[in-house]
């Protein structure tokens, strides 16, 4: 969430045949020959993959993977995005690298149906990157008798069939003026811009300013993550607008506004098998964290300092945390500005604990800003500013495949000259270039 003291002076491993010899089979063996009951083409009768789903405009190719012992329904909020299959489901696809297949993982039993096929990715992340984008794809839309002057700070996640983004705006309408939020989905970007935008001021969230949402798979219930102060609400199904809790506190021991330095602002959680981990800042040029066992999540405890930048601009605000599909790598993004329009910084890590090493994370070679975009239609800002990458899953591991990258951002024309909340902020689309 951006506010008004941030303006820059300038406006695998080989597939393994798995031999599973029954006691008949081997003394079927004398007369016909033991032989194994899982070969290519066959699956085992416990739970299948289902071919991995892709992004429309991807051309990474998919394979399928082949399920484990998932014995119950589907999880709530297990769905494939149109970017690569859903992770919410019980059990996962074999992976490729170098074209060998890895046979896939089975599920709990009694969980869910059997392990997803995955998109596969069978590429890695760029060390450089350059993207392209249109015009705006959502520009704010009020409901009748209500003004916004903005729509910034999205969330995005694909599930059962369409993207569902929360979004903070800045109302204009007399006696409520100030950060509000709206909740909209749509089956296609194309759509987006003339999908209803739902007014949550009076849903009982209340507005959830700077938002992230994600399914959080070991209470089978969707999270919303917003500020002020960190709160969240709980669904047990994104598509039950009126299904959201009140909020709740995030974080005990939250740090609060001293001197110059805010309070916390833009949180973000992402969990690995043991640990769910919450990024936040404060605008004083360092990252900050929390950690919890994913047993007792979200009761986020205290917080440390994950990095420090020699001025507040560089490590500035709306940081993401994604894990790489196929990969053991984790990507970290921050916002920043060098005396300069808006551009996110990216780190790699091998662990949500560190240590990050620098990746594209420069003015001059950054993750996304105005030194690697091009426009088709024409520019429209110069600011690459608070956003979201279009995750590959929509559960609390936040993964992401690196064949197929696009960036849901905030931008605005820079020649308007209101007041911070009055900029006319509108969601663009990156697109990676290939």
């Amino acid at each position: 969430m951006n506010t008004s003291l941030d303006l820059p002076s300038q406006s695998l491993t080989p597939r393994r045949f798995l031999l599973r010899f029954s006691a008949l089979g081997c003394v079927l063996a004398a007369l016909a020959g033991c032989a194994s009951d899982t070969t290519e083409g066959q699956q085992p009768s416990d739970g299948t993959g289902g071919g991995g789903a892709q992004n429309p405009t991807s051309s990474a190719s998919s394979t399928t993977g082949t399920g484990g012992g998932g014995t119950g329904g589907s999880i709530p909020g297990a769905s494939s995005s149109s970017s690569a299959s859903s992770a919410s489901v019980t059990g996962t696809g074999g992976d490729m690298t170098g074209g060998m297949t890895s046979a896939g993982s089975g599920g709990a039993p009694g969980v869910g149906g059997g392990g997803t096929g995955g998109s596969t990715p069978t590429c890695d992340l760029p060390t450089t990157y350059r993207w392209k984008s249109g015009p705006p794809v959502i520009s704010p839309k009020p409901p009748a008798g209500r003004s916004f002057a903005s729509v910034k700070d999205p969330t995005i996640v694909f599930h059962d069939g369409k993207y569902h983004v929360f979004a903070t705006v800045f109302e204009t309408t007399n006696g409520s003026d100030g950060w509000k939020s709206v909740y909209l989905n749509f089956t296609d970007f194309d759509q987006a811009n003339s999908a209803e935008q739902h007014y949550m001021a009076n849903w009982p969230t209340g507005s959830t300013v700077a938002p992230q949402v994600f399914y959080f798979r070991p209470h089978n219930k969707w999270y919303l993550i917003y500020q002020w102060n960190g709160r969240y609400s709980t669904n047990d199904d994104i598509n039950n607008m009126n299904g959201w809790s009140r909020p709740q506190t995030l974080l005990r021991g939250e740090p609060g506004q001293m001197g110059n330095t805010l309070g916390a602002l833009d949180f973000w959680v992402i969990c690995d098998d043991d640990y769910c981990h919450l990024f936040f800042s404060r605008d004083d040029g360092k990252l900050y964290r929390s950690k919890v066992s994913i047993d007792r999540f979200p009761n986020f405890d205290g917080y440390e300092v994950v990095m420090t930048a020699p001025s507040s601009g560089l490590l500035f605000e709306a940081s993401n945390v994604y894990k790489v599909d196929g990969s053991n790598k984790y990507l970290l993004l921050v916002e920043a500005f060098d005396n300069s329009p808006r551009f996110f910084r990216s780190w790699t890590s091998e662990s949500l604990d560190g240590p990050w090493t620098p990746l594209a994370d420069t003015k001059q070679n950054p993750f996304a800003g105005p030194a690697n975009v091009t426009f088709e239609g024409g520019d429209w800002t110069d600011d690459i500013s608070h956003g979201e990458l279009v995750r590959s899953g929509n559960d609390e591991r936040m993964t992401l495949d690196p064949c197929n990258l696009q960036f849901l951002y905030q931008g605005r024309d820079p020649r308007s000259n209101e007041e911070y909340g009055r900029l006319p902020y509108r969601l663009g689309l990156l697109t990676l270039e290939k």
